[in-house]
C-alpha cells in the first residue's frame, strides 16, 4: 500500500461508473490510478475531485503482463481550494495550468517536490485572488519550465558575459542572453528583446529562491510584455497550443 499527498490534475471516465486519475506527488511525479465507481457518489467523491489536494492510499498490483497498475484504496481531502469553483475564470485558469503539468517531462532528475509547491502556492494565491492571475500564470509557465529542465541561461551575456545592457536579445532556441553589441541576428524569428526592467523580472521568475518567487510587483504594461514571452517559452518547449488557454483567453 502507498501514502502519498498528491494534488489532482487530470480526470478520465473508465466505464460506466469508474476513472482515472492523475495526481502531481513529490515522490512519485504525476501518477495514475484507477478510482472504482468514482463517477458516482462514494466516500472518495471531494477528494479525488480535480484541483483537490489529498492524501491518497493506493494499492499497488501487477497485471498478467507484469506491468504495475494502481488503484484508490482510501483517500481524505486536504486542501479543497473551493474559491476556484466559485469563478469560471479562476476554474479555467487552473485547468490550463494543470494541463501544463500534464504534458511536462517530469523525470525522475526532477526536484518533483518543487513542482508540487510550485502548484500548491500559485493554487493558492489564485484562490485567494490576492495577486494577479496573469502574474501567477506567467511564475507558473517559466518556473515549470525551468524546473523541469528547461532553466535559460540568463545571468549575463553568452559571449562577452555583460551583466546587462539598455537592450539584451534572448534567443528561445538556444536559451542564451546576448547583449546589444554581441547579438548578430536580431531579427531572428526565436530572438526576444529584454529591456533592463523585463530582464530583472524574468531572471527574478527564473533564478531566485522560491521562498521570494511570488512577492515580485509587476506593472501592467510589463505584465503584458512577461505574458507574451512566456506564453511563447511554453509554446516553443511543447511544440503545441493548449485548448484550455484559448478557453481562458475567450473569457
Amino acid at each position: 500500500m502507498l501514502t502519498i499527498k498528491g494534488l489532482i490534475i487530470r480526470e478520465e471516465q473508465k466505464g460506466e461508473s469508474s476513472k482515472y486519475i492523475y495526481a502531481l506527488t513529490a515522490e512519485r511525479g504525476v501518477i495514475g490510478f484507477l478510482v472504482r465507481g468514482g463517477m458516482k457518489s462514494s466516500k472518495n467523491s471531494a477528494s479525488t475531485q480535480l484541483y483537490v489536494y489529498s492524501e491518497l492510499c493506493i494499492e499497488e498490483k501487477k497485471n498478467a503482463a507484469g506491468d504495475t497498475l494502481y488503484y484508490l484504496n482510501s483517500s481524505e481531502a486536504i486542501e479543497m481550494f473551493f474559491e476556484l469553483r466559485l469563478d469560471i475564470i479562476k476554474m479555467s485558469l487552473a485547468a490550463y495550468l494543470t494541463e501544463l503539468i500534464y504534458y511536462s517531462r517530469i523525470e525522475d532528475s526532477t526536484d518533483k517536490n518543487e513542482i508540487l509547491r510550485l502548484a500548491l502556492n500559485t493554487f493558492y494565491f489564485l484562490n485567494k485572488g490576492s495577486k494577479d492571475r496573469e502574474m501567477l500564470k506567467s511564475i507558473f509557465e517559466l518556473r515549470l519550465l525551468c524546473e523541469t529542465g528547461f532553466r535559460p541561461a540568463l545571468v549575463a551575456c553568452s559571449k562577452c558575459y555583460k551583466y546587462e545592457d539598455d537592450k539584451m536579445y534572448f534567443n528561445m532556441r538556444s536559451g542564451t542572453l546576448e547583449c546589444n553589441e554581441c547579438c548578430t541576428n536580431k531579427d531572428s524569428m526565436f530572438a526576444v528583446v529584454f529591456d533592463k526592467r523585463l530582464l530583472y523580472i524574468v531572471r527574478h521568475i527564473a533564478l531566485t529562491d522560491f521562498d521570494r518567487l511570488f512577492s515580485i510587483r509587476i506593472s501592467p504594461d510589463y505584465q503584458a510584455k512577461l505574458t507574451d514571452f512566456t506564453e511563447r517559452f511554453v509554446k516553443y518547449h511543447f511544440k503545441e497550443s493548449f485548448k484550455t488557454l484559448t478557453f481562458y483567453r475567450s473569457l
